[in-house]
């Protein structure tokens, strides 16, 4: 017997036993218990935030890559194929749950669950097909089935709740998100919106047209997703992706927002430039730390109408104390703020050819001051070879950490999120 493949399957455990004493000790030491799946999430829970210590993190980015890969490695290649091409009910049985508004009805049931009939009554859904997508769910550890059909929260489904009473989602349809965390309006926008696209990346690869992308394609529009979505008649797509964008500061790490830049060197009344920075949700978690920063939130117009109310109702000392402005700007024109201390752009490089992110920096580049700084907020996607082009290792800084053999190199599922973005923008 080669033994090869059994080596390769101890040391992917290997990987997965030392992770799970390093996650065991530090609740340990904390005296607490790791956060239960069958358990509803509570962000307020200190457990949780356990969860975001560096070594619990790393710790977790091993079990997600090495769980995966052993996954893979002892799988039928052909189940496991088409596993991966049938991956799309996932996303549409949660875009389907969330907004028949499965998860708020569930809450009011409490632990013990409900039964799909009652599930869904309040929507007037077909209750058959309604305990399929969400026995799928289960199986996907996405919800919890207590009984046949009996269905509860679980740690993962909860986060898609927003927050309010079941009936007032029902009577106001179109404010489902309004007020939220964003986290639900974020999932159904990429099960809905993005997924569309999606369905045409083979179309698109196959029979390209100059300046058409799987977005056009779904929607049957030359318009670019941003002018379609400032439609009249796409309000309510704009206001969820608005929110979910809120949301979207859940795929980050805190400590990356505020340590990744010294926020605090700034002096007192330094000007942030949010440039495209949506409701300003990242500006002003920067704003919570560094109360002494002036804040410039610049957007579209609908946009920078919720991105008031949003401070409005997350940081209202900043607007009371005039410490924020809010600016209809479009980033293709001259920048107006010409005393800028920084210039962000958090996610705005990824969406945009290379000569058009090159206008938007001349720009920021013509209204700058000479100690006026850039931060960039964005992802980069890293190879998953484990050798490296010759010239990568002489750019400066481009040395990069490198998951332990036999892990894909860069962590494979563990970090696959960062690959679905590019192709979500792309």
């Amino acid at each position: 017997m080669r033994s090869i493949g059994i080596s390769t399957l101890r040391r992917l455990a290997n990987i997965i036993n030392e992770a799970i004493d390093q996650i065991e000790s530090v609740y340990a030491a904390a005296d607490m218990p790791l956060p239960s799946l069958d358990a509803p999430f509570n962000p307020a829970d200190p457990a949780e935030a356990l969860l975001q210590s560096p070594t619990v993190e790393g710790a977790t980015l091993n079990i997600m890559a090495a769980a995966a890969q052993l996954s893979a490695t002892v799988a039928s290649p052909v189940v496991f194929a088409l596993h991966a091409s049938q991956a799309f009910h996932i996303s549409a049985c949660l875009r389907a749950a969330s907004e028949v508004n499965v998860v708020e009805v569930l809450r009011e049931a409490g632990p013990d669950g409900l039964h799909a009939s009652e599930i869904a009554a309040p929507s007037k859904t077909d209750p058959v097909l309604l305990a399929r997508l969400l026995r799928l769910l289960a199986t996907h550890n996405i919800f919890r089935e207590v009984t046949p059909n009996v269905f509860a929260n679980n740690r993962i489904s909860s986060v898609l709740d927003k927050g309010k009473p079941s009936k007032v989602l029902f009577e106001n349809r179109d404010a489902r998100h309004t007020g939220t965390s964003g986290v639900a309006a974020l999932i159904e926008f990429s099960a809905d919106h993005n997924m569309k696209g999606a369905a045409m990346l083979a179309d698109t690869m196959l029979h390209p047209k100059e300046g058409e992308l799987p977005f056009n394609r779904a929607y049957r529009t030359s318009e670019s997703i941003w002018d379609w979505l400032h439609r009249p008649e796409n309000v309510y797509q704009m206001q969820r992706f608005a929110i979910g964008m809120q949301g979207s500061i859940a795929l980050e790490s805190t400590d990356a927002i505020h340590k990744g830049f010294d926020w605090g060197g700034l002096p007192t009344g330094s000007v942030l430039v949010d440039v495209g920075g949506g409701t300003g949700h990242i500006s002003l978690a920067i704003a919570q730390k560094n109360p002494g920063l002036r804040v410039v939130v610049q957007d579209m117009e609908d946009t920078i109408k919720d991105s008031k109310i949003y401070w409005r109702e997350h940081l209202p000392s900043h607007v009371e104390s005039q410490m924020v402005d809010f600016q209809v700007h479009d980033f293709y024109t001259p920048q107006p703020i010409l005393n800028a201390a920084v210039f962000m752009l958090r996610w705005i490089v990824h969406d945009w050819s290379d000569d058009r992110v090159v206008k938007i920096l001349r720009h920021l580049r013509d209204a700058a001051q000479p100690t006026t700084k850039l931060v960039v907020i964005d992802m980069i996607l890293e190879s998953a070879a484990r050798v490296l082009d010759s010239g990568e290792e002489v750019i400066p800084g481009s040395a990069r950490p490198s998951a332990p053999a036999p892990l894909l190199p860069n962590w494979g599922a563990g970090k696959a999120a960062v690959y679905n973005l590019d192709l979500v923008v792309s």
